[in-house]
């Protein structure tokens, strides 16, 4: 008999006790897990954040180049004013693009580009159509220069028609704020307008 007791004295049970850190050190290994996929989960969001902020100021930088070297495109010569307003938060400008002499507000021959205070975002206006590009916008900004560089401002009702006959390049500061915060991705456009614009 003391041979079957020393025998059952070398296997032992699982206590309670030992089972609740068990437990335990579950819920904190899983706790760790959690936070670090949360972790990576975060970075990630705004890895991509940053880069959808990035590639939507480039698009708008992009496509406000290309309308403003297409301004006073006049395959008819007829004079179109390739830049029929300049403001400091919006462009207008014009391009007969279907060479029939004439500009069809309603169409793309007519471009609006404005810096909007409220909610910040710079869009693209044709004829009664509105299309948001970059937003929200830390910055957003217009610039008309001369032939020697010289920055025009303009007054409340924008540049007058003599001064928009002296601008020769027109520039677009924009800064676009991440969805997920951080710093704003910056781009500039410098473009230059067509002889006699």
């Amino acid at each position: 008999m003391s041979g079957v007791a020393a025998g059952k004295r070398g296997v032992r049970g699982t206590t309670l006790v030992e089972l609740v850190v068990a437990a335990g050190l579950g819920v904190l290994v899983l706790g760790a897990c959690i936070g670090a996929v949360a972790g990576a989960a975060h970075v990630v969001a705004a890895v991509g954040g940053r880069a959808e902020a990035e590639d939507t100021a480039q698009l708008a930088v992009e496509a406000f180049r290309f309308d403003l070297r297409r301004a006073g495109f006049d395959p008819a010569g007829t004079g179109i004013e390739g830049l029929a307003a300049a403001l400091s938060d919006q462009v207008t400008v014009q391009a007969d693009l279907d060479a029939d002499g004439a500009i069809d507000t309603g169409s793309e021959e007519v471009t609006r580009w404005v810096c909007a205070p409220s909610p910040p975002r710079l869009s693209r206006i044709i004829g009664a159509q509105s299309l948001p590009v970059a937003a929200p916008t830390a910055r957003c900004r217009l610039r008309y220069l001369d032939s020697e560089g010289l920055e025009l401002t303009p007054a409340t009702g924008g540049l007058g028609a003599t001064e928009r006959e002296r601008v020769r390049r027109v520039a677009l500061d924009l800064a676009v704020e991440p969805p997920t915060g951080g710093a704003p991705a910056e781009r500039s456009a410098d473009v230059a307008l067509r002889a006699g614009s």
